[in-house]
């Protein structure tokens, strides 16, 4: 039906590969033919090669030309099987969702080794003394990743996050639930006035990674990007590309208890002008770290306490 040698997996791999995208690009061609075999019928690289002889179903050929179709297409190959990887969670993803990034990763990790620090050092105290488990709470979650990975991580703590809206917020249940942690998960639109959910004082971390791409850099994207993810969570007028982070921050030094951390995911050619705003929001030793690409990507301040 679709021109292929026989319905074996070895030979059914080699046909979609050789039908994706135009110029053919070996490397990529191959890692999106491994991600979809993987996650549609659950067949590793090894497994395939193993089992070379392995037999698919008409069903699955037809979902495989339906895949080939959307990628070629120029979607992004994980809108295609629904689902991404982030700190080895599995990322229920949809169009209208954000699709988790590598570099988010890394603010993750710097989060956890700054709280990690900050439990040595005896924070997560109340005012009257008493120990309470520390609170971070992750603002514009979308997919859920960064709260899940904390959640997954920092066991002894209590995590939040919020969005927009309901329809984000249930995806980022829904993964929550296919990780098996806990998250209190609750809709705030933090440039509104009614940005109330959260009592002063109440927490130790905010982290955050809001959209921060200036619309004059869309030139410079993917088209996969720019055709098929929500500009919503990605881009910010060119007149004000901080107005989530001055928003945040302004929330975020009245949330948080003295001595409380917040973190940004930040545009790299905006380092200086973030520092800028946490500043006149009121927080004190802000650093700036690089990405797994050498760019300056994470942001960390503190509430002076």
């Amino acid at each position: 039906m679709f021109n292929i040698k026989s319905n074996t997996a070895h030979d059914l791999y080699h046909w979609f590969k050789s039908g994706l995208g135009d110029p053919p690009d070996p490397m990529e061609h191959a890692a999106i033919a491994n991600e979809i075999f993987f996650r549609l019928f659950g067949l590793t690289a090894d497994r395939r090669v193993m089992e070379p002889g392995q037999r698919l179903q008409e069903s699955d050929i037809i979902r495989l030309k339906k895949a080939q179709q959307r990628l070629n297409r120029g979607e992004p190959v994980q809108y295609v099987t629904g689902v991404c990887e982030f700190l080895d969670h599995p990322i229920y993803v949809q169009p209208d969702i954000l699709i988790p990034r590598p570099e988010t990763e890394g603010l993750v990790l710097w989060l956890i080794q700054g709280m990690t620090e900050r439990k040595g050092e005896g924070a997560g105290e109340s005012n009257q003394g008493m120990k309470s488990r520390p609170t971070i709470l992750d603002i514009g979650t979308g997919s859920g990743c960064i709260a899940i990975a904390l959640a997954s991580r920092l066991r002894g703590h209590e995590i939040k996050a919020c969005d927009i809206n309901e329809k984000i917020v249930q995806v980022a249940r829904r993964n929550a639930m296919i990780n098996k942690v806990f998250i209190d998960f609750f809709i705030c639109n933090i440039l509104s006035a009614g940005a109330n959910r959260v009592v002063g004082g109440s927490l130790d971390c905010v982290v955050s990674n809001p959209p921060y791409v200036r619309e004059s850099e869309k030139g410079g994207m993917a088209g996969n990007v720019l055709d098929h993810e929500p500009s919503s969570a990605l881009f910010v007028p060119d007149d004000d590309p901080l107005l989530y982070y001055r928003a945040i921050s302004y929330l975020s030094i009245q949330w948080l208890r003295p001595g409380g951390q917040l973190y940004f995911e930040i545009n790299e050619a905006m380092g200086a002008e973030s520092i800028e705003v946490v500043r006149q929001c009121g927080f004190e030793h802000v650093a700036v770290k690089k990405d797994i690409h050498g760019k300056d990507r994470y942001l960390k301040a503190l509430k002076p306490r």
